[in-house]
């Protein structure tokens, strides 16, 4: 892109999958890559892990006639996208809104002949936020109208909130309508922060805080996230507004997982690979799973955690002592506390779906979350049957309050908890939970307590027992790095996951496609 600011492509592109953009996509290459391709059934490809990123790559190769392999610890499919039940209740494990309609997971589903197999519901609002001193609402869909409650609640700031979300809109229109301007906006957020960005234009930090507000989003504070990503990702909130899938997230995953089976892939649960497998010429032959049995393979596509395969599953030797610093310089992301609640009693009073309830509006990285006590932190609240008609049981209603959190406070508990020597730790997780809810009863749901017939508490152990995510990591690697290579130095294996393209269902879709994509050419070339 040429533009009075000049632009550097690279940095660019690599900005733009993060936050997913359809202008990085080649949409017409990958079945006339596969169709090049003969003998398809003699290239059998492993996936390891069925989050979104491993079943989007196996969705594709299975389609384009591929012999793929679909390997995955758990007994279903999705990794985070997932719910589980408990009694009346159906819980998301992690959505809370994505876009999707009209964005990138749209194309590539469609791609995959599967969209219209799909349902979506659009969030009422973009976001509730009630502090101590102000409760704002900002609208769906409606650029103009989350100006206008910002500056009615602001109105010394009037001038720099109008500015700030016009810049994001011409972010928007130059990435989906092409339109150009004297200035990229594009050009000029690439190369600072958000706290920069905002710093242009206001100086009041609760507007700062109502500005930043889906920074938890993207698990790092505002004076770490880059502009443009920012710009971009809530952007498409800003003018799409948010979507969630119909009825739960485990419809995408289930339906992908149909995808690949369907078109003749398979798919092994309740297996876990533990080790890569490689032939006298140092070249991928397969994988073994924990019980012994080996699965032969001309590639791997690793959908699992980076530190987990290259720590356990490949054999040091084969792995280039550069490519290991580079992983070890990398911090895990943060983690989450969420507490789900069940209630025998329909929310009637409140009509918000997702609430941001914060005690400060600080802008450190308590922002994202307390760490002198996790009991302090600010809290979000998802009132899912505020979502669509039916989403509980009659009579009932389903919510989750939930915060970030990093792995420090729950290490001491480690040990002891995959040792099922849980009273410490369950009796700490009690205690942040019912902080949240006495909270969340005194100011916005009275009488919450006598209302809650099932309660399910997750911390960053429980993300490390059902995913394997070193630290219950839910974004992959932090975010203030760039990205790994999907294309590891070792020939034959490959990365699609939140540890190589970033955490959330957009970028590790995108992941799916382009790695799997990559497999193909990389596999023409040895024809």
């Amino acid at each position: 892109m040429e533009s009075s600011d000049k632009l550097n492509r690279r940095n660019f592109l690599k900005t733009l999958l993060m936050a997913s953009s359809a202008a990085a996509i080649d949409w017409t290459g990958f079945g006339a890559l596969a169709s090049s391709i003969p003998n398809k059934k003699n290239f059998s490809i492993i996936v390891i892990g069925a989050g979104l990123g491993g079943l989007v790559s196996a969705a594709y190769l299975s389609r384009h006639g591929f012999d793929v392999t679909l390997m995955e610890q758990h007994s279903i499919p999705g990794g985070y996208a997932t719910s589980f039940d408990r009694e009346d209740f159906t819980f998301d494990v992690s959505l809370h809104a994505t876009v999707a309609e009209h964005a990138m997971p749209q194309m590539i589903l469609s791609d995959l002949g599967i969209w219209d197999k799909l349902k979506v519901a659009y969030t009422p609002e973009l976001k509730r936020i009630v502090t101590p001193d102000f409760d704002v609402t900002l609208p769906a869909k409606n650029p103009e109208g989350v100006k206008k409650a910002l500056s009615k609640a602001f109105p010394h700031e009037k001038q720099g909130i109008y500015n700030f979300y016009t810049e994001m809109e011409q972010v928007i229109s130059e990435l989906w309508d092409g339109k150009r301007f004297t200035t990229s906006m594009m050009g000029k957020l690439e190369k600072i922060s958000l706290e920069q960005w905002m710093s242009l234009h206001v100086k009041d930090l609760k507007v700062k805080y109502c500005m930043a507000i889906f920074s938890g989003y993207y698990g790092l504070s505002p004076s770490k996230i880059n502009a443009l990503f920012y710009a971009i990702a809530t952007g498409e909130y800003l003018v799409h507004g948010g979507q969630y899938y119909k009825t739960r997230s485990q419809d995408l995953s289930d339906t992908l997982a149909d995808c690949v089976e369907k078109n003749n892939g398979k798919i092994h649960y309740n297996t876990e690979v533990s080790q890569i497998l490689f032939n006298d010429q140092n070249s991928i032959e397969g994988v073994m799973d924990s019980t012994g049995k080996k699965y032969p393979a001309k590639a791997v596509i690793a959908n699992c955690s980076v530190p987990a395969l290259f720590n356990k599953m490949v054999p040091k030797k084969y792995v280039p002592p550069d490519f290991t610093r580079q992983i070890q310089k990398r911090n895990t992301s943060l983690s989450s506390f969420v507490v789900w609640l069940g209630l025998n009693k329909r929310l009637n009073h409140i009509k918000d779906y997702e609430i941001d309830f914060a005690l400060n509006t600080s802008m450190n990285e308590d922002q994202l979350f307390s760490k002198k006590d996790l009991a302090d932190s600010n809290i979000g609240i998802t009132i899912y049957d505020n979502l669509f008609k039916d989403y509980s049981a009659p009579g009932k209603s389903t919510l989750s309050i939930m915060c970030l959190s990093d792995f420090t406070p729950w290490k001491k508990f480690e040990k002891d908890y995959f040792n099922n020597q849980k009273h410490a730790y369950n009796r700490e997780k009690e205690r942040i939970a019912q902080s949240f809810i006495q909270r969340v009863e005194q100011r916005l749901i009275p009488g919450l307590s006598d209302y809650i017939e099932v309660m399910e508490i997750g911390t960053p152990l429980t993300n490390m027992f059902y995913t394997k995510n070193p630290e219950g990591a839910i974004y992959g690697f932090d975010r203030d790095m760039a990205h790994l290579k999907a294309k590891t130095p070792i020939r034959g294996l490959y990365l699609a996951s939140a540890w190589s393209h970033g955490g959330g269902y957009t970028p590790v879709m995108m992941a799916g496609r382009e790695t799997a994509k990559l497999v193909l050419k990389d596999l023409k070339t040895v024809l």
